[in-house]
């Protein structure tokens, strides 16, 4: 049974270190990760808004227009974008429409109309970004004919770490993405929290950049050519831009970077609003010169799980990205160094635990906690560090359940008193 300072103190250190290795496997590995999205959520960046805008395409939009839109829904958002002068338009839809059904000769020379509305708009916007996927064929001895996609030449490290695959799955149609340029938006199939972005992934073996990497880019106005990856380190694209990844082209996202968002049907009002000289529904002083993705927001949309335990939609995911690569608002862990120095602070406090009452053991407990939560959304705030989570958590909870099993009647031996 624990009774002194020092026996907590050795407690302390014990329980300190075995969580600090334990949480940097699953599952208490996810804990630190939501830890670190709680920090990026509450904490206050002191950044503008990054410019990109996040156009959705949400519940009360498919009310109106439901899906799957035709290449008349996506027009009329054309319409209404491209007098706000953006630098980029980027949709992680696929543009391609079934072309077997069997339709009455008068709605299929409407829909060809409408396809060749939609290519102008294209042809009218700066630089257009199209969604696409990668894939795997369904019988693996049967290999489909290359394709041409974006590459990336200057890249070090193990490329075996990138994801590969040998097809595209979907692409939009020809006539749009030979006017445009093609982005990848597959994501890992985890059941864990959606933390971290894709930026590279291998096509027949070699490495072409995501639709987050390509969106930014375009925006930076960059070739493939002058982008440089460093598996484990970083990508630098050009002299503008330093991105952190890991070993396997993944970036950590940033939820809490700040970014416009507003509705498709917003838009469409605030474009007419606008027109007309009057006030806009929503600010559109924003659009101009950033990157606009149009994205589904709504429920049937939203399966992936991000942060905050909440689900979300591909498009919020690539959105909260580009707002993270934009602010360079990347997320670093603390110093190694650093998860020790706290295991030496809370020893201090462990030494002191015997001689408190249980419930007074809990009060302190509590308030430790919440100071040392305040003390981390103050480093994020100021450094974008995140320090650990469940470590100081355990340790808290471990100290103050061998207190509570402890009886009170402990303590220093009284002095017998000499008559």
């Amino acid at each position: 049974m624990f009774r002194t300072g020092a026996q907590f103190m050795m407690l302390v250190l014990l329980a300190g270190l075995a969580l600090l290795r334990e949480s940097r496997h699953e599952p208490l590995a996810s804990w630190d990760n939501a830890f670190t999205d709680f920090l990026a959520m509450n904490s206050r960046h002191g950044a503008k808004a990054a410019p990109v805008v996040l156009v959705t395409i949400d519940d009360a939009s498919l009310k109106s227009h439901p899906w799957p839109w035709s290449p008349l829904d996506y027009s009329l958002f054309f319409n209404s974008i491209l007098s706000c002068k953006p630098e980029v338009v980027a949709i992680d839809q696929v543009l391609d429409w079934d072309r077997s059904l069997i339709l009455p000769e008068e709605q299929n020379r409407k829909v060809q109309q409408y396809e060749k509305m939609l290519r102008d708009n294209i042809l009218r916007t700066p630089k257009m970004l199209l969604g696409s996927s990668l894939g795997v064929p369904e019988d693996p001895q049967v290999i489909p004919p290359l394709q041409e996609v974006p590459l990336l030449r200057s890249v070090k490290g193990r490329l075996e770490d990138i994801p590969e695959f040998t097809a595209i799955e979907q692409q939009p149609a020809e006539g749009f993405r030979s006017t445009a340029t093609v982005g990848f938006t597959n994501l890992p199939v985890t059941r864990a929290r959606y933390n971290s972005v894709p930026l590279l992934f291998r096509y027949r073996g070699q490495v072409t950049p995501s639709f987050t990497l390509q969106a930014v880019m375009l925006w930076a106005q960059l070739t493939p050519d002058e982008v440089a990856v460093e598996l484990g380190s970083h990508v630098s694209l050009g002299k503008k831009l330093r991105i952190p990844i890991d070993e396997s082209g993944h970036m950590r996202v940033d939820f809490g970077s700040p970014r416009e968002t507003m509705s498709v049907d917003e838009l469409i009002l605030a474009s007419e609003q606008k027109e007309a000289g009057r006030k806009t529904i929503v600010p559109l002083d924003g659009i101009q010169g950033s990157i606009v993705l149009l994205s589904r927001t709504d429920a049937d949309a939203r399966t992936i799980p991000l942060a905050a335990r909440r689900n979300g939609s591909p498009g919020e995911l690539f959105a909260d990205a580009i707002a993270t690569i934009e602010n360079q608002s990347f997320i670093q862990p603390a110093p190694s160094w650093t998860p020790y120095a706290i295991i030496a602070v809370f020893m201090i406090f462990g030494y002191r635990v015997p001689r408190m009452k249980k419930f007074k053991a809990v009060w302190v407990g509590f308030i430790v906690l919440t100071i040392y939560a305040m003390v981390a959304l103050s480093v994020f705030g100021k450094w974008l560090i995140w320090l650990p989570g469940v470590m100081p958590l355990g340790v808290v909870v471990v100290c103050l359940l061998f207190r509570l099993a402890t009886p009170d009647s402990f303590g220093r031996p009284k002095r017998p008193v000499i008559l």
